[in-house]
C-alpha cells in the first residue's frame, strides 16, 4: 500500500524518478490552478506538456516556480513569484525543498 501511495504522490507531482523506498522527495511541487505567476520568466518553452513543464522547472536550479499555460501549451518556469493573477486554464507550482534535516530523520525513521 506504501508503493502505491509514494506512486501516485511521485505522478502527481511530476517526479517520475522517486524510489518507493524514499519516503519523502527532495523536491515537490505546490499546485495552484487558474492562477498565472506573472513576471519572472526564465525562459519560454512552447508545444510542451504540463509534465515537461514540471522537468524543465526542477532541472534548472534557479526555477522556483513555473506556469503552464494549457490553452497553448506553454510553459513559463520563474525565478521568482511576484505577482499573481487569475488565468483560466493556467495551472502554477512552487517548488518546495525539503530541508536536509528532514530528510535525514526520514532516513533514520525509514529504518526502524
Amino acid at each position: 500500500m506504501r508503493s502505491f501511495v509514494l506512486a501516485v504522490f511521485a505522478s502527481f507531482v511530476g517526479l517520475s524518478a522517486i524510489h518507493a523506498e524514499e519516503v519523502l522527495p527532495e523536491k515537490r511541487f505546490v499546485v495552484t490552478r487558474d492562477i498565472d505567476y506573472v513576471g519572472t520568466d526564465l525562459q519560454s518553452l512552447f508545444d510542451t506538456s504540463l509534465d515537461a513543464c514540471q522537468r524543465a522547472c526542477l532541472d534548472a536550479p534557479d526555477c522556483i516556480a513555473f506556469t503552464f499555460n494549457a490553452r497553448s501549451n506553454a510553459c513559463f518556469p520563474k525565478s521568482d513569484v511576484t505577482d499573481r493573477a487569475a488565468y483560466e486554464g493556467a495551472t502554477s507550482a512552487r517548488v518546495v525543498i525539503t530541508p536536509p534535516p528532514t530528510l535525514a530523520q526520514a532516513a533514520v525513521r525509514r529504518v526502524d
